[in-house]
């Protein structure tokens, strides 16, 4: 049977997100506020540096209550390179429930965290996609989702280019800075029509990246690392000093968010340590972490 709405329903429905205003998702990552609806996050990297567990943590933080450090807002996610274990969701929002819950002196139980992580995976759609068909069709259906939907305020995505080699194909040769224009685009146009904020991963080697100017900068704020201070902090870093500023940040993405390994500096230092470099708002800085079953821990 057919759904069936008035004009008035639609308009209230849309209304009420476009509207609402969003809390910054992440001080640690966006000290200076954001992401803001209509905008949209890059995060880059090489493998096992921790893009899908960051876009564990972030899912964690839109989906939780306000009093467990969260935004009580919905979240579609899309899931393409299927490396993400959901088991691990539960962890993550176990450990920032604990964590950030209100009063500080507060005792959360183990039944009210079960508690807490049902009703916040209430807010969360997750779209699995195994082929370039599955995620071209979720692309097109994605505008009707949010519509129908206005407690969804974020699209996540891991990772935005999973299916660029079903498309390049030797019949039909598409450069990847093509392609990802192209995906970047799309979801441009979607994020400014629906109030939508889009957060996806992508792998450090994709794109030419001849049209960045992220090196250019420099600055400082409240006393994090900053990017004048790169080559001396990063000097142990496998990849960021290659790296940084590779993508193309000429594409309408207002934060970016690069991780990369930390080669260790002694040889009993056994914990791996990773750092990530932040563009946010004409502010970059750098930060660094760990990963545990826990999700990332912040160094600093």
């Amino acid at each position: 049977m057919c759904e069936v709405e008035t004009g008035v329903q639609i308009l209230q429905r849309i209304s009420s997100r476009l509207v609402s205003d969003v809390k910054c998702l992440d001080p640690s990552l966006f000290p200076n506020g954001g992401p803001n609806k209509g905008e949209m996050v890059e995060i880059v990297g090489e493998s096992n540096c921790g893009k899908s567990c960051l876009i564990l943590e972030l899912i964690a933080k839109i989906i939780l209550p306000v009093d467990c450090g969260g935004q009580a807002l919905g979240a579609v996610f899309i899931n393409c390179d299927n490396n993400i274990n959901m088991i691990r969701l539960l962890d993550v929002m176990e450990k920032q429930t604990v964590n950030c819950s209100l009063p500080a002196t507060r005792t959360v139980e183990t039944q009210e965290i079960h508690d807490i992580r049902q009703k916040s995976l209430a807010r969360l759609t997750i779209i699995t996609c195994f082929t370039l068909d599955e995620f071209e069709l979720t692309m097109l259906t994605l505008s009707d989702i949010f519509i129908k939907n206005p407690i969804n305020v974020y699209l996540l995505i891991d990772s935005i280019v999973a299916f660029y080699w079903s498309k390049c194909t030797e019949k039909t040769l598409i450069r990847m800075d093509t392609y990802l224009k192209s995906l970047h685009t799309r979801l441009k146009k979607l994020c400014q029509e629906r109030k939508v904020i889009t957060i996806y991963t992508q792998p450090a080697y994709f794109g030419s990246g001849r049209e960045s100017g992220l090196g250019e900068f420099v600055g400082s704020t409240d006393g994090q690392t900053m990017v004048s201070e790169m080559p001396s902090t990063l000097g142990a870093s496998s990849s960021f000093a290659a790296t940084a500023g590779s993508s193309n940040f000429s594409l309408p993405i207002e934060h970016r968010i690069e991780l990369a390994e930390v080669n260790s500096q002694t040889p009993s230092d056994d914990e791996q340590k990773f750092n990530a470099f932040v563009y946010s708002k004409g502010t970059p800085l750098i930060k660094f972490y760990m990963i545990d079953k826990y999700g990332i821990n912040w160094l600093n």
